[in-house]
């Protein structure tokens, strides 16, 4: 192995060094959640700093000592090549602890066939679930998996290492996010490793990741991982070095200043000190009588300005066969398999298991304790140098080579291999065989709710489409308004709106047009726009009517009557010259939308259609219509999916139609779907609902003292995100319920503190409130309040 094989003996290298108080703060939680101890029964723990200061190393400590505490030790990492890859390092946990066993299977086996949990987990695959229902199936089951276990009591604790989390998708931090609300679950500890430098910008996935922790109390350790100062430099040397040492003050600091206290950097340069010079065979530090000392000459001492160059020094000293076998491993990635290296080699098995045999004894790369046959750099630094260092055109040549070697590996066709497959190609410039793999990429992410990989994953799709022949409906048009679909999405409304100003320009298609101003319109509701947002709607439906688009022209209409709906009932209590024209038009939408139902294929958009004519009919009183039609809108999609989208407008209209356990049967199943997916929006939801149910059933102090209790923990809820909406509607539930226990005064500070409009007199402040509810089909409630109205003038 060249020279490289002189380096000094990796078990004296690399060693952790000076981060004792740091570990030992770690493994006081580690005990704390092993030991099942007072406090939060899971952390979250996170390393950060710059490359090289020894987050790695620190982690690898943190793992041992979990091991030792009897942990269940899963790892995976991130990586740049992983772009478009939705959920990938969650997913590899996942696979990692069902050891290979369909996660349908394990789920059953934690939870018994028919429990919810099994039904998420069947939604996560479900091909008919719309995205944002398959997004959340997708993060509740990865909780579930993990805090399945915790059902028998005696389970071991977990500990998840991610690495590398400057390079996580938005999907895994929302799963994530997920396993952080539910930490009290079970003794979890995750532990991730991070750049600073590459997360420094508020958008950044581990933001809000980092964010939900700190929420918690007692949740989340945060650990700053710096370069060591000169005080402690010395015996940072000696502990790399395995010994003690003699060196000249002057060599000390020489290395410190070239350094700056860097642990990677310093072991490094100590390797190739270790190491014999190139052009004289001399060795500058050596050992002799256990103690290392310095043997070359200062003044002619060429030191590289950086780690890179320090590894790539080192990495020249390798034979040109090895130096090929870890570019083509650096190609591949951080972790590389031993079959993809193997099938990109030329030289037997034997020969190459020999090499990296090498290169595991000099600390290039570590083998992966995991099912498969794997290994990594033992730093991505290394890695990065060996990538760098290749030639553009070179790296075109191995990256299509690495497609080749997958695409013929794979055992079947799906998201991850075709992301992985189609980045390969697109970076090896193979642009018309990277588009179909790319495009299957993209659309798989938007399915299951990764909007933000499938706008880049688009963006690449459209890069590779110049001399594509497109298949069936497809066009370049067409994939540009699925990257504003992605877009719209993931809320990059900015991008949204640059793309749709070209695609609405009169140069495009009427088609193009009549699409792009619907989507024109999501985009100006979003900002506030609602007047614009109209015109935009109305000249999309325009355009479908020309066209004859069924699809097109029920999709705006949908539109229209959602924001005419909308309109109507913000401004029934309060400006109802506004409210009727927004009403008439709501109608008038709604019904032709819902004519149009039976011609469209099984699927979101039908299922919309039905949903607003249920609406309707539930307004307008006729409630075995609307039990009907929105029994059909959930069946016409995926009746699993427990929504507080699909489910409260039913259980609403069930609850009017007396049939009140079935409704709240109902909310119970969107709180446990809400639970499982770590929403704490749609858990409000669920619980405000359940707490109107309740106050409309209760008959003595008490069950509405049960209802009080019920809306107070929504309420909650709702402050806690700042969700408005939900605070204004839990603000009249709890009114209500003052106003039925005889507490007028605090009804009516809770009907003030709920209502748009300021400056109303008692009675006309709770005529507002009964014409919202009025126009929300609450006559009932409505009535009551109404009743209040008349007490009041009675009594003036």
């Amino acid at each position: 192995m060249g020279r490289i094989g002189v380096a000094v003996n990796r078990n004296n290298v690399g060693g952790l060094y000076g981060r004792d108080a740091e570990l030992a703060l770690i493994n006081r939680t580690l005990e704390r959640v092993s030991g099942r101890e007072v406090g939060p029964a899971g952390a979250m723990i996170m390393l950060n700093g710059a490359s090289g200061a020894g987050k790695s190393a620190l982690a690898e400590a943190v793992l041992a000592a979990a091991e030792q505490l009897g942990y269940q030790c899963v790892r995976t990492a991130c990586e740049p090549f992983h772009e478009g890859m939705s959920y990938f390092p969650v997913r590899e946990l996942v696979r990692q602890l069902a050891a290979g066993r369909p996660v349908g299977e394990v789920i059953a086996a934690q939870f018994g066939a028919g429990s919810a949990e099994v039904e998420m987990a069947s939604v996560s695959e479900s091909m008919s679930a719309d995205p944002s229902s398959r997004r959340e199936a997708i993060v509740a089951t990865f909780t579930n998996v993990i805090m399945g276990k915790y059902r028998q009591p005696s389970s071991s604790p977990t500990l998840l290492f991610i690495d590398d989390l400057e390079h996580l998708d938005v999907g895994s931090a929302d799963a994530l996010i997920c396993l952080v609300s539910r930490l009290s679950e079970g003794p979890v500890v995750i532990l991730g490793a991070f750049r600073s430098d590459r997360v420094a910008e508020p958008a950044h996935p581990v933001r809000p990741l980092i964010a939900s922790a700190r929420r918690q109390e007692g949740i989340y350790q945060s650990h700053e991982i710096r370069g060591f100062d000169s005080a402690g430099f010395k015996a940072l040397v000696e502990s790399l070095l395995g010994g003690p040492t003699n060196l000249p003050e002057v060599v000390t600091n020489k290395l410190y200043e070239e350094t700056e206290g860097n642990p990677l950097f310093t072991r490094e340069l100590i390797r190739m000190l270790c190491s014999p010079d190139p052009r004289s065979g001399r060795v500058s530090l050596s050992q002799s009588d256990g103690v290392w000392a310095f043997e070359g000459d200062i003044g002619s001492w060429d030191i590289p300005d950086s780690v890179e160059e320090v590894i790539a020094s080192r990495l020249n000293l390798l034979d040109v066969e090895e130096r090929h076998e870890l570019e083509l491993a650096a190609v591949v990635g951080r972790r590389f398999a031993f079959a993809v290296l193997h099938g990109l080699m030329e030289a037997g098995e034997d020969e190459l298991l020999q090499d990296l045999e090498k290169f595991l004894g000099v600390d290039l790369i570590r083998e992966l304790q995991t099912s498969e046959e794997a290994f990594e750099f033992s730093h991505g630094k290394i890695r990065d140098v060996l990538y760098s260092q290749l030639s553009g055109l070179r790296k075109r040549r191995l990256h299509a080579q690495v497609a080749e070697v997958i695409s013929n590996l794979r055992s079947s066709s799906n998201e991850d291999w075709d992301a992985l497959i189609g980045e390969h190609l697109y970076l090896a410039a193979k642009h018309a065989k990277a588009f179909p793999y790319l495009l299957r990429a993209a659309r798989n992410a938007q399915a299951t709710g990764a909007s933000s990989e499938a706008a880049l994953l688009f963006s690449k799709v459209l890069e590779c489409s110049d001399g594509v022949v497109f298949d069936g409906n497809d066009s370049r048009a067409s994939i540009r308004l699925e990257l504003v679909s992605a877009y719209i999405s993931a809320s990059q409304i900015a991008d949204a709106g640059r793309l749709l100003a070209q695609l609405t320009g009169a140069e495009n298609p009427p088609s193009t047009r009549a699409i792009a101003l619907n989507m024109l319109g999501d985009v100006l509701l979003f900002e506030g726009e609602v007047d614009q947002a109209l015109e935009a709607y109305e000249g999309s439906r325009r355009l479908a009517e020309a066209l004859d688009d069924a699809e097109a022209l029920c999709e705006v209409l949908c539109d229209l009557a959602e924001l005419h709906g909308r309109q109507y009932e913000q401004q029934a209590g309060i400006a109802p010259t506004s409210a009727e024209s927004h009403r008439i038009q709501y109608v008038a939408n709604v019904d032709e939308a819902f004519s149009m139902h039976a011609d469209l294929a099984p699927g979101p958009l039908r299922a919309r259609a039905l949903r607003n004519k249920a609406k309707l009919s539930r307004v307008s009183g006729d409630l075995s219509v609307a039990e009907r039609l929105y029994r059909q809108a959930i069946d016409t999609v995926d009746s699993r999916v427990a929504s507080h989208r699909f489910l409260i407008p039913y259980a609403k209209t069930l609850r009017r139609a007396g049939k009140a356990d079935e409704a709240l049967g109902h909310i119970e199943r969107v709180i446990s779907w809400s639970a499982q997916v770590g929403s704490v929006r749609s858990q409000a939801i669920g619980w405000q609902y359940k707490a109107t149910f309740l106050m409309t059933l209760a008959r003595d102090e008490k069950s509405f003292s049960e209802a009080n209790l019920t809306a107070e923990r929504a309420l909650r809820g709702h402050q806690s995100i700042g969700y408005a909406q939900g605070i204004r509607e839990t603000g009249i539930v709890l009114g209500e319920i003052a106003l039925r226990t005889g507490d007028l005064e605090r009804a009516l500070e809770w009907f003030a503190s709920a209502t748009v409009a300021g400056g109303l007199d008692r009675t006309d402040l709770l005529e507002a409130i009964a014409i919202e509810l009025d126009a929300n089909g609450e006559e009932d409630r409505a009535a009551l309040i109404r009743d209040a109205i008349e007490a009041e003038a009675a009594t003036a």
